[in-house]
């Protein structure tokens, strides 16, 4: 990873050359196993290589966004942007450019404030405004995710018992444009944490993870947080799920508590493992608490009272 930034950092074609590379080489791939009839790989493509690609692309994006500024960053942006917009005209998939402009978003605002609490705010407020612009805007393409995650959905009601499966409805397109807004505002803040780690692995070691360790949400940002996400869930049913992306900043400041507490009583990466194990297999119950932890800290400041009790 330390190798690929230092290559972006190279000059300003590297620096395109990986971030073009990042959204157009998954959809070769893919095109590729299409015509060998790869099914696997296509769908190894779909699950795990596309979404890597992105991410490491929009990263690079926001690394030279947090080392050479808005001039530098967006002439790279504007190159990726090209061949995501493609992807969206022909392969109708917003998830790259999404996850570009959101990074370089996020990216702008830590160069300017130095603080993960109001960048996060920023993606927050992104995420609603994706889901705003598709709700709007965007008919056929959340049209097809719409027809297909209702027939995933569809195919998992069936092996539920039939009082249970009755009280499920399928996703609204107002629903699913609330999930696109979390998926790319979950896009954005990921690869605005990978552009920050590989800024403080090329110069500031050790950075990141101090930085990291004191992540917390003030008790006013976190109260106008909720606030916000109670008057998303006003409109009704169809719109609670616009209120997610209001949840980002609070489970990475839950993570970011975890990380902090256990560097302060260093117990190793042991209890680090076992919370993202843990996440991938309890999701929902760990996003949960990670919720409430951050919610919580941003009152009680439990890595504070815990410095101030350290000899």
């Amino acid at each position: 990873m330390r190798a690929l930034a230092e290559f972006v950092m190279r000059g300003r074609i590297q620096a395109i050359l990986v971030t073009v590379l990042g959204i157009v080489a998954p959809f070769i791939l893919a095109a590729l196993a299409v015509q060998i009839g790869a099914r696997a790989l296509l769908v190894l493509v779909v699950i795990a290589v596309l979404p890597a690609c992105v991410w490491l692309s929009a990263g690079a994006v926001g690394l030279v966004f947090l080392r050479r500024g808005f001039s530098a960053g967006f002439s790279v942006l504007i190159w990726a942007a090209l061949p995501a917009l493609a992807v969206v005209l022909w392969g109708g998939d917003m998830a790259p450019l999404a996850a570009l402009i959101g990074t370089a978003v996020l990216a702008m605002v830590l160069r300017l404030t130095a603080s993960w609490p109001q960048a996060l705010v920023a993606a927050a407020v992104f995420g609603v405004l994706v889901s705003l612009l598709l709700h709007v805007f965007g008919g056929n393409y959340v049209q097809q995710a719409q027809e297909l995650l209702n027939r995933l959905f569809d195919q998992w009601r069936q092996q539920l018992p039939a009082q249970q499966a009755a009280q499920l409805k399928p996703f609204s397109t107002a629903q699913i444009s609330g999930l696109l807004g979390l998926r790319a505002a979950g896009m954005a803040v990921s690869s605005a944490l990978l552009a920050r780690w590989w800024q403080a692995l090329l110069y500031n070691p050790g950075g990141f993870r101090e930085e990291f360790h004191r992540l917390r949400l003030p008790l006013p940002m976190a109260c106008a947080l909720l606030a916000g996400g109670l008057l998303l869930a006003l409109p009704g049913e169809d719109y609670r799920l616009w209120a997610l992306s209001i949840t980002v900043p609070f489970v990475v400041a839950g993570f970011a508590l975890v990380h902090g507490l256990v560097g302060l009583k260093k117990w190793g990466r042991v209890p680090l493992v076992v919370l993202y194990l843990a996440w991938v297999l309890l999701w929902q119950l760990v996003t949960l608490a990670l919720f409430v932890a951050a919610l919580i800290d941003s009152s009680w400041d439990f890595r504070g009272r815990l410095r101030s009790r350290q000899p």
